[in-house]
Parts: C-alpha cells; sequence; structure tokens
C-alpha cells in the first residue's frame, strides 16, 4: 500500500529522518539505530544527561500492551494531522499514554474483550483536544532556525 507515492517503508524512513532532527537539534538527544528491531526497539535515544530510553517510533498514537506494556518502553509519534516537516512530535512512556487511553477508552468494547486476553491495543487517528491536552508535557521541542552558516 502507499501514500502520497511512498511504501510504508518509505514513510517510515522519512519519519525517522523528520523526528531525528527535532531529537538532535531541538532536544540534544543522541538517536541510535539498532541493527534489528528486536522487541519492539525502533530507536535507542540517549538523553543529554545520559538515560537511555528505548523507543518504538510509530506513525500516531498507538498502545498495544502485549507487545510494549511493562517493557519501560517508549512511544514516540507525531500529530497525525500536523504539516509535514513541522508537525509536533511526542516522546511518551508506553505505559503512561496506555494508562491514558484506558481511562478514556476502556469501555469500548473492543479494549474491553482484548484485555481480558491481555491484548489490549488502542490508535487515534488524529488528536482529540482531550488527548492534545493531555500530551502537551511530552511534546518534543522543535529545532530553532538554523542560522545562515551555521549548524
Amino acid at each position: 500500500m502507499t501514500r502520497n507515492g511512498l511504501t510504508s517503508n518509505e514513510i517510515e524512513a522519512a519519519n525517522r529522518a523528520e523526528v531525528s532532527v527535532i531529537l538532535i537539534r531541538g532536544n540534544n538527544y543522541r538517536v541510535y539505530r539498532p541493527e534489528a528491531d528486536v522487541s519492539g526497539e525502533d530507536l535507542v535515544i540517549r538523553k543529554p544527561h545520559g538515560e537511555l530510553l528505548l523507543v518504538q517510533m510509530k506513525g500516531r498514537p498507538m498502545v498495544h500492551w502485549s507487545l510494549y506494556g511493562g517493557h519501560k518502553m517508549w512511544m514516540l509519534f507525531p500529530d497525525p494531522a500536523g504539516d509535514i516537516p513541522g508537525r509536533p512530535w511526542f516522546l511518551i512512556k508506553h505505559d503512561e499514554l496506555f494508562d491514558w487511553f484506558k481511562k478514556h477508552h476502556g469501555a469500548a468494547p473492543g479494549w474491553a474483550q482484548r484485555a481480558d486476553a491481555h491484548l489490549a491495543e488502542w490508535s487515534e487517528r488524529r488528536l482529540t483536544d482531550g488527548l492534545r491536552g493531555f500530551l502537551r508535557p511530552f511534546m518534543l521541542t522543535p529545532p530553532s532556525r538554523p542560522t545562515k552558516g551555521k549548524f
């Protein structure tokens, strides 16, 4: 399947490049890409003070307990409706986002049925006002505009 003429692999590569600039230039993080996607680790991010984060990158807000829950995994995703480039990106602990979705959607039939089998998952195609408000503290700082001749 393609979107805007790009395959899903090309979209993922473009997303990784887009957010890497934000992580490195806007937040002073180091970004490492594991040789293999094992246990959901798309990226390993090193914060300025040295903490390492295991990160799963998605194209929209998404949680999945059996894949990422309880594993100290972080979720990295853009505002799906944002303009490319320039859309906001968010970095949040999976379990914290999971708890928010559970609180707001846990009574939905699809969630309840899957939760009984420890397979609860949820994703959003757009940021609702409530979700946007919740995610605000987890928005990554965009890079400042470069000055001519400076990196």
